[in-house]
């Protein structure tokens, strides 16, 4: 499917409209299915969302939370996607998978065995209520960076060599494959730096191996991008 993009006066407009949709989302699927399975992902925009989620009332024991990617950092690390949502979120302990990047494995065990975990968990189908993505200066997702063999990778979890923005560390991360099972995908991209990529992705101008978040397109799912003014003008 084809994204839906919605421009909001300013980041925290966006924020605040990613909040609603996030609990209408939860609270849909937990009276559907019993849960809520959803994938977090890092940045500031994230973060805003985050806090806000923060003040609202939901049952975090009935939302599954994994992450869809992180850096191969410990939890501690400013760096850590998931670090950043355990200090902001009050997030169950039991239904919460963060990336095992502070085990001893490789990256490409680590993505193995978050793949693993995945399907304890969810299934040998994972599908997802909802994943959250950003969008990179040079056009990646996730961590699916242009040009990374991660683009093309067949397995649900992979992992990627570091891309060109800081800091120049491994990845674990969704793949395609993953990312457009889910019943929703939604994007939060702010900043006049995202304004090429948007104008691109937009257009539908280009390749996924050079602007990778063409990749994204739900086969029976919506895929929603919430853009401030400096990202969309």
């Amino acid at each position: 499917m084809q994204p839906t993009f919605l421009t909001f006066p300013d980041p925290d407009a966006a924020a605040s409209d990613a909040a609603a949709r996030f609990c209408s989302l939860a609270e849909t699927a937990i009276a559907e299915r019993g849960r809520f399975v959803v994938a977090l992902a890092g940045g500031s925009t994230p973060e805003r969302l985050y806090k806000i989620l923060a003040t609202r009332t939901l049952d975090w024991a009935q939302i599954t939370v994994f992450f869809s990617d992180d850096r191969f950092v410990a939890p501690t690390s400013r760096y850590s996607n998931a670090g950043m949502a355990l200090r902001l979120l009050p997030l169950s302990p039991r239904t919460t998978f963060p990336v095992p990047a502070e085990t001893t494995l490789d990256t490409a065990e680590c993505a193995a065995q978050y793949e693993h975990e995945l399907i304890a968990v969810l299934g040998p189908e994972p599908r997802f209520d909802l994943i959250l993505l950003g969008l990179g200066d040079d056009g990646h997702t996730a961590s699916l960076f242009p040009g990374k063999a991660a683009l093309t990778a067949t397995s649900w979890v992979t992992h990627s060599t570091p891309g060109v923005l800081p800091p120049p560390v491994e990845r674990v991360t969704f793949t395609f494959k993953l990312i457009n099972a889910a019943r929703n995908v939604l994007f939060l991209a702010t900043g006049a730096n995202k304004k090429e990529k948007v104008a691109l992705w937009r257009a539908g101008s280009g390749m996924v191996n050079t602007l990778p978040v063409l990749g994204v397109a739900p086969t029976d799912g919506t895929c929603t991008v919430l853009l401030d003014e400096a990202a969309s003008s």
